[in-house]
């Protein structure tokens, strides 16, 4: 039987996604719990691939693998062999063809900023402006010989209390892409580019001086993939990441209140 599995990761402890030799990447980590549990024995012959790679630092809620096994599926039993970080949460049967990259119908990145100020007005106007299908040599680190052109079929911004929400759709997108859109979108957003400064990065015979420096990583993360069929949710995998989840979130907005804190007083003693 050949099975379609969705993962969700932090990404902050890994060097990517993808197999590295010598470097700790979440696919790495998960080709080893699935030889643990003796779902695959060679990557090969179980036909296994993923819907895509995620840079260092990146995270994801929908990341989506397939292999071959004569095993039954229970993915609290793999989740067992993963560290808190990872967790796979749903699967289905596919068909022996299906490709998790290439069958891929729609992916979707979202990308947290805190809120510094920026007029969002003209954000939303650039961001529309990147909608549709153009050239992003100049928004992406393309690859030798590889075709640059894209559609984003949805590109927009919001703003949730201080945190601001970039949303992109496509059926594909180029390596460092969404984080460079970002960086040109927070640069129009706060006066120090103008409109024109985007239109110039979509035209292909451009060459912006010292390129577009991609965003932070950690506020990058792949939200969805859509597939011509539905995933069977595994309950106990879900319940369990989630109550790790929450105890991480709860550390963390500690943290940052400390952080908050030190900061005030500090400011305070100049």
């Amino acid at each position: 039987m050949r099975y379609a599995v969705r993962l969700a990761y932090i990404g902050e402890n890994y060097s990517g996604f993808q197999r590295q030799p010598n470097m700790k990447t979440v696919e790495g980590t998960v080709i080893e719990a699935l030889r643990k549990v003796g779902w695959i024995e060679d990557e090969e012959k179980a036909n296994y691939n993923h819907a895509g790679r995620t840079d260092q630092g990146v995270n994801a809620l929908s990341q989506t693998i397939a292999f071959n096994t004569s095993e039954k599926i229970i993915l609290p039993a793999l989740n067992n062999s993963l560290p808190r970080d990872i967790c796979c949460w749903a699967y289905a049967s596919v068909a022996e063809s299906f490709d998790p990259r290439r069958d891929a119908l729609l992916r979707t990145y979202k990308y947290y900023a805190i809120y510094e100020g920026e007029n969002l007005r003209v954000m939303k106007k650039a961001a529309s402006l990147l909608k549709g299908t153009h050239d992003f040599k100049n928004l992406c680190t393309p690859k030798p010989n590889r075709r640059t052109i894209r559609t984003l079929l949805e590109s927009k911004i919001e703003k949730r209390g201080d945190l601001l929400i970039f949303t992109f759709s496509s059926k594909g997108f180029l390596r460092k892409m969404v984080r460079k859109m970002v960086t040109a979108l927070r640069k129009i957003g706060s006066g120090e580019k103008n409109l024109q400064y985007l239109k110039d990065l979509l035209n292909p015979n451009y060459e912006p001086r010292g390129g577009v420096a991609p965003a932070e990583p950690s506020g990058l993360i792949l939200f969805d993939i859509k597939y011509p069929f539905d995933f069977l949710v595994d309950e106990v995998s879900r319940k369990i990441f989630l109550k790790t989840l929450y105890k991480n979130y709860i550390h963390e907005r500690i943290k940052a209140q400390i952080c908050k804190v030190i900061i005030s007083e500090l400011e305070k003693a100049s």
